[in-house]
């Protein structure tokens, strides 16, 4: 089959356009389609990347040719013989992992949101030509990428080749001013390339993503890649990341790189944040790149692949991102339960949780949890959140039902054994028909319960059969969390406002019975005005006293209400080590944490 070839040129950085081609030789005598994805794998929401086309033309053997839009995504050309080449210039302003960017100081892209795939070509070589941008931009400009280059210059501008365009849009492109700092894990090169100002500690970054790498290598025993590229673009406030084949692309804050001199003991929040999202999105090369839900390998990316096991997928990327930081002991142990304990009390905080299963979460990705609004606290629980949660618990109840012998290390040793190796496509329920044959019938009720059910986490009962201390308290100010004299309101206010706004009022508390909204501003209790700061105390002082008058605004009027201002709840999970447990508890969580039975 003749090859698809593609151009792509950064066009006006100015005006954020690219301008792209795609060119087959032997188009369809009836007509030849193109048509661009609608959505990018690992981001489970249809996005229309084709609105941020501007124009498109198509010529053949140099003459024009007719094109005629067909639905949001497709187009197609008039018969022609010969040579046929469509051109897009297109829109690129999204900073986020997921589509594509282009200014002066810098440009990346995602396959999905530039490339063209024509009808019939799928299965098709792809030769593309990146070519450098012709007017002034800021810097010397270099290209990063895992495309494989054929005939490229010293900054990478040049010829690269996909053996498909699946693999052409699994490999995101960025240029610009490129700082690549290169270290080895398993054995293979790896790197991170900063794109954006920084003042990164380059040796202590390499040191430490390779200390992740290993530890994720280790869990799985080999490395399916000959290297591996973390794509990061630095920006002032941002954060996100997408999974790749061999590569991922990041958005990271630039206070979250490491600063010059940082301690080993001393790891800031953000940097650890930092080094966490590396990890899950490293996890992924594994579970979801090649541990892969059949609904996606089998999706043309025009519309929704619905399945019901994300949970097994983003669930247990986000369990292991953090433990493999405890693995490769860049997290403390306590830091590590402070984690566990954050989540589980976002959790213990939405109602949603009592609402939609891990299951319906799932497959309702598309519509509600990359689509939230100001209900998806009460409606919706999330299959990271929960999910993550819910891998621990099967994790601690594999490994305490069969004296250890049992964990999820196991289960994703078998997933990668049977699935993910041989590249076999997992279908819907494969991974928890998976656990069930590996630890038996009794986990059907586990499932049944957790997952296709509402049932609350045995998080406190199995923590403490691995030596962990649990207790629910009261939220404190000084934890950075939202106070429980607000939460106990049903209250949730926009963070970081000047005015008392509601972002969230959470289904059957005293705020939804008081008949407040979302976007309601809050202004007195009893007459005497409210700010976020002294909010807290005043709740704490009037709690169990009654109704008391409240007025706030709601767009332009000035309303009343009654809100009967309940006490404080105990609503924040704490988790220690506890170091009276028993012997064989803390043999267990020693095990737990280090990976080692």
């Amino acid at each position: 089959m003749h090859a698809t070839e593609y151009s792509l040129e950064p066009w006006k950085p100015a005006a954020h356009l690219y301008r792209v081609s795609c060119s087959v030789a032997q188009p369809n005598p009836g007509g030849q389609r193109f048509t661009l994805p609608a959505w990018i794998p690992g981001s489970y929401l249809i996005r229309d990347f084709a609105h941020q086309i501007v124009a498109i033309t198509a010529e053949c053997n140099a003459a024009p040719v007719a094109v005629t839009k067909c639905d949001n995504q497709t187009w197609e050309c008039a018969p022609c013989a010969g040579r046929l080449t469509v051109t897009c210039e297109i829109y690129a302003r999204d900073e986020s992992v997921r589509a594509a960017y282009l200014d002066t100081r810098r440009g990346f892209f995602n396959g999905t949101s530039v490339f063209l795939r024509p009808d019939g070509y799928a299965d098709a070589p792809c030769n593309v030509h990146i070519a450098p941008p012709q007017t002034p931009v800021e810097g010397q400009w270099q290209i990063a990428s895992t495309l494989r280059p054929v005939a490229v210059d010293a900054a990478g501008f040049g010829d690269y080749q996909a053996e498909n365009y699946a693999q052409l849009i699994d490999h995101p492109v960025a240029m610009g001013e490129v700082d690549l700092v290169e270290f080895s894990a398993g054995g293979k090169p790896h790197g991170i390339a900063l794109l954006g100002r920084h003042d990164a500690d380059r040796e202590r970054l390499a040191q430490d993503l390779a200390r992740v790498c290993d530890t994720q290598v280790r869990l799985f025993g080999e490395l399916p890649v000959e290297g591996y590229l973390f794509l990061a673009q630095v920006v002032g406030e941002g954060y996100g990341g997408l999974e790749h084949r061999d590569c991922s692309m990041l958005q990271v804050a630039r206070n979250s790189l490491p600063a010059p001199g940082a301690q080993t003991d001393e790891l800031p929040d953000a940097y650890m944040n930092l080094l966490g999202l590396c990890s899950h999105e490293y996890f992924h090369l594994w579970n979801v790149k090649r541990i892969q839900p059949q609904a996606v390998a089998e999706s043309d990316l025009t519309r929704e692949a619905y399945f019901r096991d994300l949970w097994a997928y983003e669930g247990v990327t986000s369990y292991y991102d953090d433990l493999a930081l405890v693995r490769a002991r860049l997290l403390s142990q306590e830091g590590y339960l402070k984690k566990l304990a954050s989540a589980a009390t976002r959790l213990q905080q939405t109602p949603g949780r009592r609402r939609q299963t891990l299951a319906d979460s799932s497959f309702d990705a598309w519509t509600k949890f990359y689509r939230p609004d100001e209900n998806t606290p009460n409606a919706v629980v999330s299959y990271y959140g929960k999910g993550g949660l819910l891998c621990l618990c099967l994790d601690l109840a594999l490994r305490l039902a069969s004296q250890g012998d049992l964990s999820l290390d196991v289960l994703m040793q078998k997933a990668w054994a049977q699935y993910g190796r041989p590249e076999i496509p997992v279908p819907d329920g494969g991974l928890e028909q998976l656990c069930i044959e590996l630890g038996g019938d009794e986990l059907e009720d586990f499932f049944s319960r957790y997952v296709h059910a509402t049932d609350e986490l045995p998080l406190a009962e199995l923590l403490a059969e691995f030596g962990v201390g649990c207790e629910q308290v009261l939220s404190d100010e000084k934890e950075g969390a939202t106070p429980s004299a607000i939460t106990a309101q049903g209250l949730r206010l926009v963070a970081n406002a000047s005015e008392v706004r509601l972002q969230y009022v959470l289904d059957n508390s005293a705020a939804q019975a008081a008949g407040l909204s979302p976007g309601d501003v809050l202004v007195a209790i009893n007459g005497l005005r409210i700010t976020s700061a002294n909010l807290p105390a005043r709740l704490k002082r009037l709690a169990g006293t009654g109704k008391q008058d409240l007025q706030f605004f709601r767009g332009d009027e000035l309303l009343s209400t009654h809100l009967d201002i309940v006490e404080p709840q105990t609503d924040s999970w704490r988790f220690s080590l506890d170091e009276t447990a028993p012997q064989r508890a803390i043999r267990r969580r020693e095990s737990w944490l280090s990976g080692v039975v």
